[in-house]
């Protein structure tokens, strides 16, 4: 599903800070597509996806009420390099699909730009469609202690997360421009000129 919009990927590790550079750009009149509403929607109860999950990772994994056991499953999951593979080749086509449906509706609501706010940019192929590529980057101590207060996880579920992710220069070697999450005056003048990036992508 093909869009005219302008699409600008925001990646980076988890805990780094995207989801502020995103609202912070929504705050400037992009649309926002976040990638794990997309995941949310793609392992609803009966879904093809979550069947999957349950065929890979063991029928636990879904719980008795048809729910994805999303803290049992990323343990199996990041366990493993293998592990980690195979929850992205299950899930990534899935999620894509859905994010594309919602930036077309988005185009027909007259937006002009969208942000797609997702960890596996890269590893999902979505950057390829992208005329902007952003990523945010933060220091690791910092960034254990957001996914171990955003997500409720003991420090050792923490760091397993972290590091079935890339390293930083994975995703500062592929991006367009690198935000790096800092102190706050530095973090939103770097947003503004990521912003003015778009503006001028979008001038006629």
């Amino acid at each position: 599903m093909k869009t005219a919009m302008l699409l600008i990927g925001l990646t980076g590790p988890t805990g780094a800070g995207k989801s502020l550079v995103s609202k912070a750009l929504s705050e400037r009149g992009c649309f926002v597509m976040d990638g794990d509403d997309a995941a949310r929607e793609a392992v609803m109860p009966g879904s093809p996806v979550l069947a999957e999950l349950a065929g890979r990772f063991g029928p636990d994994a879904v719980r008795a009420d048809g729910s994805l056991d999303r803290k049992l499953l990323a343990e199996r999951a990041f366990s493993s390099p293998e592990g980690t593979a195979a929850l992205n080749a299950i899930t990534h086509p899935a999620i894509t699909e859905r994010i594309f449906e919602r930036l077309a509706a988005a185009e027909k609501d007259g937006f002009t730009s969208a942000v797609i706010d997702a960890a596996a940019l890269f590893e999902s192929g979505i950057d390829g469609r992208c005329d902007i590529v952003a990523a945010v980057t933060a220091p690791k101590d910092v960034r254990l202690k957001r996914v171990m207060l955003r997500d409720g996880l003991d420090e050792n579920a923490a760091r397993l997360r972290m590091d079935a992710q890339k390293n930083e220069a994975y995703y500062e070697q592929r991006a367009d421009m690198v935000i790096h999450n800092g102190n706050s005056d530095d973090l939103y003048a770097q947003i503004e000129k990521l912003y003015q990036m778009i503006v001028r992508k979008l001038e006629p």
